[in-house]
């Protein structure tokens, strides 16, 4: 049955957008242009959705929705508000709580916006309820669809997944798949690495035994054996994790179930591609020529470009050169058909990196052809930075973007145009798009900034790319208060972090510790600032049972947060060892090496260990074969 939406609105030229779209979309659409008629007509007659304008003649948009929110019939009419007003999370939130409003359609907007937004709105009707554990069957398509899907939604939970006796469980955080469990025997460690000629099935074998009897990980045994450097052993964890997920690309048949959840087990070794990456590696290592034919065959007459939405365009896909000039050719002039026609020898390589563009949705299809400006092609700029200096630009970074107006953030003066307004925009959004932060090790506080960020210089561009949100936008900043984010406390806590870790250097333990509280009580979620305090408070009183324990729990708590954090894993064994907890501590030197193989103080811990565990009677060397190669 085709449903019916109302828009009230009294701009005559959006009220025929709107229409028009929306009809073509299979919808029954009115329209109305004043307020009061529009509120008489949604508490008389059917409709399914309410557009409404947020400055109407008689009655306010706000005031229609507080209004329809007092009647039983339209209580729970599914209402959303069109307005170039609210410029940020803040402004939306309290709308949302003020008028009861359940969306918004921010001006200026576009056919995918638009269609996004009803996807939205009508999402418990055209889909499964996602967050409901609900078995479906899985078809040729299903597990690239499935991680794009659970992408945008941004969700938190368990994906289960079952073809005959084969079971895998995917957990995701925030719409990416961090880590995967399998029963497949081949996909263990040690099958893994004899497939890939690292280590002989006899090898295997050994190491599966050692490791039965002195109940120490399997990867830790084939560092002992002398089989595997720390940083090959982290390697090859990445590798099967990943290798999991990637396998069931392959699968055509079985049932998935997603169950959400707020907390997900956290694990040292995690996967560090984006959905988009996952899933050209998925098509390119799993998908047969037939699948890739069905697949592409319906869309051939189809103008491929690039889309318009940056969350999606600037995805991290990690294509190769040829990929790249494939994506940069996609400007809405050539159709699919012509695309794989321009690559003969290369048909099946162009295939699968259209479809994975295409599932991804860094590709929009069309029906006619549409010329793309040059300027709308943001330029490759990848910077790698280690870790600290990443941390520090976030960090200027966002005091510079959150802390000033939306010219400003974009680097851009007010007398700017929408065009300069584009460009810097791809180009900020290019930077901070969240996929490129993946393989970082980011604390969530600082992946929360990142976002921040994005959403910060997505809201600014929505602003200053329409002239009458940006005369508006204008107008506000010239004669009424502009609401920012208080980023002082950002910075004091950061500089607190900095002063306890030069105390640290020197050995000041107390002083030290005091300074990294003061950075915990400004940041408490940020695990940096836990990890060095609690390390300072021990250090300050290693042999008191009482701060012994207090570290413990900070330590605890930080690697709860992130698990990745190798000097989290290497205090918590130094405390261990206070306390003669040695199987802990001697699990915690371990997996601060799979962290990163280049602890060395974690080595030379483990080395000890396995000194001390050679002196005594019908012991076992831990990493004997290695120390013996350094």
């Amino acid at each position: 049955m085709k449903k019916n939406i109302l828009i009230i609105d009294d701009d005559r030229d959006l009220r025929d957008f709107l229409q028009q779209a929306l009809s073509a979309a299979g919808f029954y659409v009115e329209t109305v242009h004043r307020g009061a008629e529009g509120l008489r007509k949604l508490l008389t007659e059917e409709f399914h959705l309410a557009l409404i304008d947020i400055n109407m003649p008689e009655i306010s948009g706000p005031n229609i929705c507080r209004a329809l929110r007092k009647h039983d019939r339209t209580k729970n009419l599914p209402v959303v508000m069109v307005t170039a007003n609210f410029h940020n999370p803040e402004q939306i939130a309290e709308a949302q709580k003020d008028y009861g409003v359940d969306d918004f359609l921010l001006k200026p907007f576009t056919g995918v916006d638009l269609q996004q937004l009803l996807e939205r709105v009508f999402s418990s009707e055209k889909k499964d309820d996602i967050d409901v554990s609900k078995i479906q069957d899985i078809s040729d398509y299903t597990i690239p669809h499935l991680l794009q899907r659970l992408y945008v939604e941004k969700v938190t939970g368990l994906l289960h997944l079952q073809r005959d006796n084969a079971k895998k469980v995917i957990y995701f955080k925030d719409g990416y798949p961090v880590f995967t469990r399998s029963n497949v025997l081949n996909e263990c460690l040690g099958r893994m690495l004899v497939a890939e000629g690292e280590i002989t099935q006899v090898d295997c074998d050994q190491s599966v035994e050692k490791s039965k009897e002195s109940g120490r990980l399997q990867g830790t045994v084939l560092i002992e054996m002398g089989l595997l450097t720390p940083q090959q052993l982290h390697g090859a964890l990445t590798r099967q994790v990943t290798k999991k997920l990637l396998s069931t690309f392959a699968w055509n048949s079985g049932t998935w179930q997603f169950v959400s959840g707020k907390d997900i087990k956290k694990n040292v070794t995690r996967i560090k591609l984006s959905p988009a990456s996952l899933i050209l590696q998925g098509i390119s290592t799993h998908w047969k020529a037939k699948r890739l034919d069905d697949y592409l065959y319906p869309f051939t007459e189809d103008y491929l470009k690039q889309a318009t939405n940056p969350t999606y365009r600037f995805q991290d896909i990690h294509l190769n050169k040829r990929g790249e000039a494939i994506y940069r050719s996609c400007l809405g002039v050539k159709t699919l058909g012509q695309l794989l026609e321009e690559h003969p020898l290369a048909r099946r390589e162009v295939q699968k990196v259209l479809t994975a563009l295409l599932i991804s949705e860094m590709l929009e299809r069309q029906a006619t052809p549409e010329e793309i400006s040059v300027d709308d092609i943001p330029s490759v700029d990848h910077t790698d930075m280690i870790d600290e200096k990443l941390r520090r630009k976030i960090l200027d970074d966002y005091q510079r973007i959150m802390g000033c107006d939306y010219f400003e953030a974009l680097g851009i003066n007010r007398k700017a145009g929408p065009s300069e307004a584009r460009k810097a925009y791809y180009r900020l959004a290019k930077e901070y798009h969240p996929d490129r932060f993946l393989g970082s090790d980011l604390s969530n506080e600082m992946k929360i900034k990142i976002n921040e960020m994005f959403q910060y210089i997505t809201q600014a561009y929505t602003v200053l790319s329409d002239a009458d949100s940006c005369t508006s936008y204008l107008d506000e900043l010239v004669n009424g208060p502009k609401k920012t984010i208080d980023i002082n406390q950002v910075i004091e806590a950061e500089t607190a972090y900095q002063e306890g870790r030069a105390m640290l250097k020197v050995r000041r333990f107390s002083h030290a510790a005091k300074s990294l509280q003061r950075a915990i009580e400004l940041s408490p979620e940020e695990p940096e600032y836990m990890t060095h305090f609690a390390w300072a408070l021990f250090k300050s009183e290693p042999d008191n049972p009482g701060v012994q324990n207090q570290a413990m729990e900070v330590l605890l708590a930080s690697r709860e947060i992130n698990p990745s954090l190798d000097l989290t894993h290497l205090y918590l064994g130094h405390v261990y060892q206070s306390q003669l907890k040695d199987r802990q501590s001697e699990k915690s030197f371990e997996m601060a090496v799979q962290a990163n193989p280049d602890c060395t103080e974690a080595l030379r811990e483990l080395r000890l260990i396995n000194l001390r565990r050679e002196q005594a009677p019908q012991s076992k060397g831990l990493f004997k074969k290695f120390i013996k190669k350094d």
